[in-house]
């Protein structure tokens, strides 16, 4: 139900503001209290999920898993590492850019075929990989196989922002966005063993069986979602309320976190594409969405700087293997994890508590940005532990510790900071989850570039002491957040 609020403070209140404090807590199983508002079931929201987490989790999978197959490739093509490294670059790239074009079509035309259709191009264009005989048509199918794994960065904001309720969200974006965090440690490892055993081409036949799970798992039991487009299709075909269609949520499982949208917000599915296009672009030139995102992009481009890096060193310092160095990655890898997941957690409990501190018991989006300190407390500590560990050759423990600690603090700011973007802007969760994803994309493509050289000129523990200092002014974006975002998204709500 509506909060009832005076007029004074109604006009002190943004609309997106409003709008959050608008939704109503639901938990639990299928509720039919209201006649036009149901709940799905808690099973049903979390085995959805997991489909999309699993469509998620192939993207940065892949950006990272034949990297130790580089020689061999280079061998194959009979090409340079500097190419072969290129492809790496331009995928992460390509993981940034390419949510633009799917978030706009998925609040036009809906989750479901968005899912489906980029699946689809990932399979094909990993089938393509596993078959290129050179290094141009393996540099354009890398391309094509990011952005057909690129489409749950973006739409998956969208599709838990539509079956989950305000006060279970965070906790369901940390399960979401494990596949960004992990991924990308977990890759080497996997490809180190296959490409071993079985050759690199065998790496992308492997992705194309993964993929093609997915696939099946999405068409045969992930429904449409946005109530937008459920209630269109409905009205076009004069469905019953009660049709069984396997594409769209029947109303029997309509969700109750899917409120009627005030009166000023425009139903995405009506405007020109063009516009929906454009959409996050116009996102990124909002000072909030920009200074929400910042630590996030910061600390995952950081998180490559040392992944793109660590082969050499502990091989160098520590004579490790590569089954060895692939091992190593699971520290991040385990961080990462721990921070996602109880991150979500975490933020959920603390707008809950803010909540209850209110005097008026307002809820509004900033009161989940503070969950970040953690955060940002973290990941300054650990880059210091792991460069100045490895700078010494202390214990190769202590290194990996480090690398432990900045991955659990990754994971505790990445999940506050994309929940955040999401309760702010409900309507266009998944344009605006796709603006912050070419922030963190466009830098985690550019530090592997620099980050050898840098290292060789300056070595670990300076080197790793700027990243830590840089990471920790990033602190100053989220308390500007906490303290003045709701006046500065009141400010400028125009999209």
């Amino acid at each position: 139900s509506i909060d009832e609020t005076s007029s004074e403070q109604k006009e002190s209140i943004s609309e997106d503001s409003l709008y959050y404090d608008q939704k109503e807590v639901h938990s639990g199983s299928l509720d039919q209290s209201s006649n036009d508002e149901y709940e799905i079931s808690k099973f049903r929201k979390w085995f959805y999920l997991s489909i999309v987490a699993m469509q998620g989790f192939l993207g940065p999978l892949s950006s990272s898993i034949y990297v130790p197959a580089v020689l061999e490739v280079r061998s194959d093509f009979k090409t340079t590492t500097t190419l072969v490294n290129t492809t790496i670059s331009l995928y992460i790239l390509a993981l940034g850019i390419a949510p633009l074009v799917w978030a706009p079509l998925s609040e036009r035309h809906g989750r479901r075929i968005i899912y489906i259709a980029a699946t689809v191009i990932y399979v094909g264009s990993t089938i393509g990989c596993a078959l290129s005989p050179n290094i141009a048509a393996f540099i354009a199918l890398r391309i094509s196989q990011s952005a057909g794994a690129s489409a749950a960065q973006a739409v998956g904001a969208g599709t838990i922002t539509d079956i989950f309720s305000a006060n279970e969200r965070g906790n369901a974006m940390g399960l979401f966005f494990l596949g960004p965090l992990i991924g990308p440690v977990l890759g080497p490892l996997v490809g180190g063993y296959i490409n071993q055993y079985f050759g690199w081409r065998m790496i992308f036949w492997v992705l194309t069986a993964m993929g093609g799970i997915v696939l099946i798992l999405i068409i045969l039991f992930l429904p449409e979602t946005s109530l937008k487009h459920i209630k269109a299709r409905q009205k076009k075909n004069q469905a019953t309320p009660t049709e069984d269609a396997v594409g769209t949520l029947t109303s029997e499982t309509t969700l109750a976190t899917q409120e009627k949208p005030s009166s000023k917000t425009l139903n995405p599915s009506h405007e020109k594409f063009s516009v929906g296009l454009v959409r996050p672009l116009k996102f990124l030139m909002k000072p909030v969405v920009i200074l929400s995102s910042l630590p996030y992009a910061l600390a995952f481009g950081f998180m490559y700087f040392i992944i793109s890096t660590l082969p050499h060193q502990l091989e160098y310092k520590y004579n490790f293997n590569t089954g060895q160095i692939g091992l190593a990655y699971l520290a991040n890898g385990i961080g990462n994890a721990m921070g996602a997941v109880f991150g979500g957690q975490y933020s959920d409990w603390f707008v809950a508590r803010q909540i209850r501190k209110s005097p008026d018991g307002r809820k509004i989006p900033e009161m989940r940005i503070g969950a970040m300190w953690i955060g940002i407390v973290m990941i300054p500590l650990g880059d210091l532990i792991y460069g100045w560990c490895l700078q010494s050759r202390t214990s190769v423990w202590l290194v990996l510790f480090g690398f432990f600690i900045t991955g659990l603090g990754v994971g505790m700011v990445q999940t506050p900071s994309n929940t955040y973007l999401v309760d702010a802007y409900q309507d266009y969760s998944a344009s605006v989850v796709s603006a912050s994803n070419l922030m963190r994309c466009t830098w985690a493509a550019c530090t592997p570039l620099f980050a050898p050289m840098f290292i060789a000129a300056v070595g670990n523990g300076i080197a790793l002491t700027v990243v830590a200092i840089v990471s920790a002014l990033s602190g100053i974006c989220v308390y500007v957040v906490q303290v003045h975002g709701e006046a500065m998204r009141a400010k400028d709500r125009r999209l």
